[in-house]
């Protein structure tokens, strides 16, 4: 009696290999972008006196790159590990939720990913298996690896001094106040106010009219301005402020907020 076999073309394997490594790395991907979505949506605990931490997600960032902080946290006998231990918890638990969400196919295709990746992974435990833990840490590494080449001295104790690198502003007011020296300081004293999407920008603006203002004032070779500015001043401020300072300075967080989510 013949027996039956079925012939694999080898090129076909290996290209139906590839793509099923394809397709688990796209998702592995996308499940990053979810987590780091709902890090980013939550606000942060304040956990980092002198970072201006605008989310989870940054002190997320924070604690990987800057850490780890293994001090154990508590108080009396109740003891709750380390801070960088809970940030992980906290981390894992939000990945297993968007994994559970999975259907079947997907999940094991996830785990042939996660059993290659592990090398102390049992070859007969991989055909066909789901390995929940497996695929939390996947993604666990891809959320780390962006999390660890973000740039994060926009948000660090030193924020003041680092963000006038990192601005360019446009327009009348800021080239007179730069060519004066004095936009940068300006610039430092609302640093947190301008990386914070949601920040009240008002309070720079006025200050950069006012210095623009008295700046204009101290211009003896400008006499006709002067008078100008004596009779028209509120005038010209508000002018000044709407038309030229705030879209300036609006400007300047959409890219401070954009280099710093990069």
């Amino acid at each position: 009696m013949a027996e039956d076999h079925v012939e694999v073309n080898r090129d076909g394997l290996s290209r139906l290999q590839s793509a099923a490594e394809a397709f688990a790395r796209a998702e592995v991907d996308r499940i990053a972008g979810a987590v780091i979505d709902d890090l980013r949506s939550q606000s942060a605990n304040d956990t980092f006196g002198d970072v201006a931490a605008r989310s989870l997600w940054d002190e997320y960032c924070w604690s990987l790159q800057e850490g780890p902080f293994d001090g154990d946290m508590g108080w009396d006998d109740v003891r709750l590990g380390s801070l960088s231990g809970a940030f992980e918890d906290v981390l894992r638990a939000s990945i297993q939720t968007e994994v559970e969400k999975l259907p079947r196919h997907t999940l094991v295709l996830l785990s042939a990913q996660a059993f290659e990746e592990d090398d102390d992974s049992d070859e007969e435990e991989r055909l066909g298996s789901i390995w929940i833990d497996g695929i939390v840490s996947l993604v666990l590494d891809e959320v780390n690896s962006r999390a660890s080449r973000r740039t994060l001295d926009l948000i660090g104790p030193h924020r003041g001094d680092v963000i006038g690198y990192e601005v360019e502003g446009s327009g009348m007011v800021w080239s007179v106040l730069s060519d004066r020296g004095e936009v940068l300081d300006l610039i430092a004293s609302h640093a947190d106010a301008l990386i914070d999407p949601e920040g009240d920008l008002s309070d720079l603006a006025e200050d950069m009219v006012e210095a623009f203002m008295a700046a204009a004032a101290e211009d003896d070779e400008g006499a006709v301005f002067s008078v100008f500015l004596e009779y028209f001043e509120d005038e010209v401020r508000a002018l000044v402020r709407e038309k030229d300072v705030v879209p300036s300075i609006e400007d300047i967080r959409a890219r401070l907020v954009e280099r710093l989510d990069a």
